[in-house]
């Protein structure tokens, strides 16, 4: 009977503890008490990955914490942005995408990607833009955009083969929109990501093909490729004689090239408060600007709701520009 009684107060009493969660969570300490993995679904190497660590270093060095980029690659950075999406909410697993990954994948594979950018994560911010140039193998015979639409509309010629990263990606959708406009048959050949997309094209493998100037520059500068046109609205600095898709009328959709950060929707809103801090603090950093600024790049810092307001933008126009297309003699 006493036993009984004793095992009766103890629940009793029971009732009265805080649940174990609060002290686990306790023990773990202050965030971040342990390394941070910086998500880059892009192969080491390229531009992406060049961004992320440099993000890594900066928020490393702030938060007194290791933050490691962890490249997982396939499926045009849909396997690293589903990878983040499943993870837990706690601020140790963050995606550093593009706007390929994020954006172009979602209206080239619809529910096929099984994520959704808006509902699924939590934006810190979009820290870098450039554009993508449409770059041309020497071997093709032109030297600007007009002897390209020549060369391509000559069927007496072979049929131009240009390089592609995947659908949704800007060297995809851009190169078959311009197709499209002027009415060019060209033949795609896709690549997993965007070095051996360019690895190829300056070997001649394949004659076009699209990518930022921080890839390319180097090639460009030892006359193994040659540029054709920027893909969006503005000339670079670093090629102020190469006109834009803009000046031919091509102006939907918007394929500035963008890299932001973000964090598994549910992540806590202090620990997201303080990572949009370091990326805001990253962004006046004069090692993280060296990078991200220059060479075909801008520096850019958009935040929260303004990022989330882009997203929708983004995703509108491309979805209504698919559609169109999508119509015969749209």
């Amino acid at each position: 009977m006493n036993l009984r009684l004793s095992r009766r107060r103890v629940l009793a009493l029971a009732a009265f503890l805080p649940p174990a969660a609060p002290a686990l969570a306790q023990s773990d300490g202050p965030w971040p008490s342990r390394p941070v993995r910086l998500v880059v679904p892009w192969p080491a190497g390229g531009p992406t990955d060049t961004y992320g660590r440099a993000l890594a270093r900066e928020l490393s060095s702030q938060f007194g914490q290791s933050f490691v980029v962890d490249n997982r690659t396939g499926a045009t950075g849909t396997v690293g942005i589903q990878h983040v999406m499943r993870a837990p909410a706690d601020g140790y697993t963050l995606l550093v995408p593009n706007i390929t990954a994020f954006i172009g994948s979602v209206v080239a594979l619809g529910d096929a990607v099984q994520f959704d950018p808006i509902r699924d994560f939590t934006p810190i911010g979009i820290f870098v833009e450039s554009s993508s140039i449409l770059w041309g193998h020497p071997g093709l015979g032109v030297n600007d955009f007009e002897g390209l639409l020549a060369r391509a509309r000559d069927r007496s010629k072979p049929q131009i083969a240009f390089g592609t990263t995947g659908s949704g990606s800007v060297s995809e959708q851009a190169v078959e929109q311009i197709a499209r406009h002027f009415n060019l048959d060209l033949l795609k050949v896709p690549y997993r990501a965007t070095a051996p997309q360019v690895t190829d094209l300056v070997a001649g493998h394949v004659q076009i093909g699209s990518a930022d100037f921080p890839t390319v520059g180097p090639h460009f500068r030892d006359g193994k490729v040659l540029p054709l046109i920027v893909i969006g609205s503005q000339r670079l600095p670093e090629l102020p004689d190469v006109p834009t898709t803009a000046e031919y009328g091509l102006t939907e959709p918007d394929f500035t090239v963008w890299n932001g950060f973000f964090a598994p929707a549910g992540t806590p809103p202090p620990i997201v408060a303080r990572l949009r801090d370091g990326l805001a603090n990253a962004s006046r950093s004069e090692p993280f600007r060296a990078i991200v600024n220059g060479n075909g790049n801008q520096g850019v810092l958009q935040l929260g709701s303004d990022v989330t307001a882009r997203l929708e933008r983004e995703l509108a126009s491309r979805r209504a520009h698919a559609q169109l297309n999508a119509v015969p003699g749209g």
